[in-house]
């Protein structure tokens, strides 16, 4: 009798981003709602058909800190267990951990503390072979220097930052390089797993691994052509292997986006005219942020005019 031979499982999923809503984006002509249970339904299997492993993900769960009852419901039922998160900035109150008790994150982990577990600058989670840290939004990663490693684990170390996959742009202050913050990262971590580019990317350096995951949903009309991923992670040799989330097609309409470059062509001229000395860049939301980080806006000031722009951050 011929024997089957052992399908090798993954020792974690790796994703980020997830942006759960209750509001359907404006660009979405489908059934939203569904298209992310789908999708959270398909980690659920793929977790499964790998001996139930973690499903890791560097931050931004939710598209906004404070979701409705409904939304927190739908979150607890149908994302993967066990999960094993960061904050990112649209988890956190005025993008701030001390204020991380107040969010939907932190009431989520509360309820469900077995297999939620939200991983904090001192924090750690252990599972077989594997040991995951992680460093939320706000948090630098010097702050793990402290934290106690077993060095005969493979070590990931989770980080919702702003990372770029070759030359930084000049709007993305603050941003990392992927090459040089896998570099700076590889004697505390094997792989790296990053968050907040909603494009996904990986890199390699001396048998170290980045993974930046990119968004789970295609929630503007730009990400249309573009595939989600999701990676299975093995910890036997430090490998990754992408694995695509179920999509559909036809499922964007794009006339939104003439009326938002219009709109944003309006603000930027006005921003120009107030202020000689600043350049303007490409994006209305790039130019935004950089004014920001230049003038040193104070977060509540940021967070009005996030909500007055309808970007609900």
């Amino acid at each position: 009798m011929k024997r089957t031979k052992k399908i090798k499982e993954a020792s974690a999923i790796l994703t980020s981003d997830l942006h759960l809503t209750d509001k359907t984006p404006v660009t979405r002509t489908d059934d939203y709602i569904l298209a992310q249970r789908r999708k959270l339904q398909f980690l659920s299997d793929l977790s499964a058909k790998n001996g139930h492993c973690p499903v890791l993900c560097s931050g931004d769960v939710f598209d906004y800190w404070k979701a409705s009852p409904w939304l927190l419901g739908f979150a607890y039922e149908y994302l993967p267990r066990p999960f094993v998160c960061i904050p990112g900035q649209h988890d956190l109150p005025m993008h701030s951990l001390e204020q991380f008790d107040r969010s939907a994150l932190g009431l989520l982990a509360a309820v469900d503390k077995k297999n939620i577990m939200v991983l904090g600058p001192d924090s750690v989670f252990t599972r077989k072979n594997l040991t995951v840290v992680g460093a939320p939004f706000g948090a630098l990663p010097e702050t793990m220097e402290e934290v106690q490693l077993d060095t005969t684990n493979r070590v990931i170390f989770m980080l919702h930052e702003l990372v770029w996959d070759g030359p930084i742009p000049s709007w993305a202050r603050g941003a990392e390089n992927s090459q040089e913050l896998l570099e700076d990262l590889s004697l505390i971590a094997d792989l790296v797993l990053t968050g907040d580019n909603h494009k996904n990317f990986t890199a390699e350096s001396n048998g170290h691994v980045l993974i930046n995951p990119g968004s789970m949903m295609r929630a503007t009309a730009d990400q249309e052509n573009t595939q989600p991923q999701c990676y299975l992670y093995f910890a036997d040799d430090n490998s990754v292997q992408a694995v695509d989330y179920p999509i559909e097609k036809g499922v964007h309409q794009r006339d939104h986006l003439d009326r938002v470059a219009e709109r944003d062509n309006r603000i930027a001229a006005y921003i120009e005219r107030i202020n000689t000395d600043w350049k303007l860049g490409v994006s209305f939301q790039n130019n935004l942020e950089s004014f920001f980080n230049e003038n040193e806006v104070p977060p509540p000031v940021r967070e009005i005019i996030y909500t007055a722009l309808g970007k609900g951050e």
